[in-house]
């Protein structure tokens, strides 16, 4: 499976503007599209930016020119600057806890060794993870990467922004086997999650 992360970067006042585009008829544009696997969207106010990851069994489905409208129509309502992104879906990993809307998202950038990739997802699947599995703050988690770049994000979703603060903990050894697994934190965004719409 793979993702598109679409990001309008905009006025925080515009926000709900571009929300309300996107879960309303663009939503279900998106999730009727051939290959589509879902859609979720976050947001952070604040920060004016709205993410609405797609998930798609190809990526080439994803850039129907009926999709390429839906995010520029979503753009516009936001008054913003878009960015997208697309990555395989390595893994994906449910918690104790369902997310429901309202509940936070930490999307914890990496740069990962394309060389080494294989083994750095999977030490943080077996590994890291290992202690907030089975926390009951804990939603769900899913490693997204992009292999060219080496790029990667690690998307954890937690009941409430207090919950979240656990991922600490993750990325501290994240930095302590940096030698290792060759992952290397870029930066931390978190958001709130909108809706969703598979196990995060």
């Amino acid at each position: 499976m793979y993702a598109r992360v679409n990001t309008i970067f905009g006025p925080s006042d515009k926000v709900a503007a571009g929300i309300a585009r996107v879960e309303g008829t663009d939503r279900a544009a998106v999730e009727a599209s051939r290959g589509n696997r879902g859609l979720t969207t976050l947001m952070d106010i604040d920060a004016g930016v709205i993410v609405a990851v797609s998930y798609w069994d190809n990526l080439i489905h994803s850039s129907a020119p009926a999709l390429t409208r839906v995010r520029e129509r979503v753009a516009a309502a936001a008054e913003g600057d878009l960015v997208v992104e697309s990555y395989a879906v390595v893994w994906q990993e449910p918690g104790p806890t369902l997310a429901w809307p309202g509940a936070t998202v930490r999307v914890d950038r990496v740069q990962v060794d394309p060389a080494t990739a294989v083994t750095g997802q999977e030490f943080v699947r077996t590994q890291v993870l290992q202690q907030t599995r089975l926390d009951q703050g804990f939603c769900g988690a899913e490693f997204l990467i992009d292999r060219g770049r080496g790029a990667a994000l690690l998307l954890t979703t937690w009941t409430s922004a207090a919950a979240a603060t656990r991922t600490d903990a993750v990325v501290a050894q994240l930095r302590d086997v940096r030698t290792r697994t060759s992952i290397t934190l870029r930066r931390t965004e978190t958001y709130v999650l909108v809706r969703g719409c598979v196990p995060i």
